[in-house]
């Protein structure tokens, strides 16, 4: 009898113990996990529904380095019955005259992927986009968007200014899927600091 009830004993024990480890090891399943880190091509992309969140898309693009999602902003001649047009600032225009002959979704992806890589040499390079004295125009199936506008890109150039300032004025409208983008972007110079256009002009190759 004595030896039966050891034999119990030493069973509820081995259950006990096994139960305990297998909560022990267990007890991270029901901790909240960190979020994933999501890719680069959906950082931050909000669905085109309004024009709106075109500009914080391309705000979001510029902020993360993210060439994906800021050529995503601009009308693709694939997709729009728009093409896409681009009127530098005026002395950028005289200044990078052969650069700005033709501009084009390929020349503004090709422009901002050659400042991404200018960055990637700078520790913790900062790129930012201020927009300001926001003013909105509704046309038929367009919208008028014009801005103030501070761009801050640190660079490995020493030569070349780290901030532009300017006005700009957007035009978007709807590509053939209903998704809002810009198809008209003109610059303009209101200050002695480079415009926006001079980036282009300095990285287009």
């Amino acid at each position: 009898m004595a030896t039966a009830t050891r034999k119990v004993i030493t069973c509820i024990a081995a259950a006990g113990a096994a139960c305990w480890l297998l909560l022990g090891e267990g007890c991270n399943l029901f901790e909240p996990r960190d979020p994933e880190t999501p890719s680069q091509s959906s950082d931050s992309f909000l669905p085109p529904t309004d024009p709106d969140a075109v500009i914080e898309n391309l705000q979001n693009a510029i902020a993360q380095k993210n060439s994906v999602n800021y050529v995503r902003c601009f009308a693709d001649p694939s997709r729009t019955p728009y093409p896409f047009l681009y009127f530098p600032s005026p002395d950028a225009g005289s200044r990078y005259a052969s650069v700005f002959v033709t501009w084009t979704v390929d020349q503004e992806r090709t422009y901002f992927q050659n400042l991404v890589a200018r960055s990637s040499g700078k520790v913790n390079a900062y790129s930012n986009l201020l927009l300001t004295n926001r003013s909105v125009t509704l046309t038929g199936d367009s919208s008028i968007q014009a801005y103030d506008y501070t761009l801050t890109f640190e660079h490995n150039d020493p030569a070349f200014p780290t901030v532009a300032v300017g006005n700009l004025q957007f035009v978007l409208g709807l590509d053939n899927s209903n998704a809002w983008v810009i198809y008209r972007w003109s610059d303009f110079k209101t200050t002695s600091d480079v415009t926006w256009s001079h980036f282009k002009g300095k990285f287009s190759n």
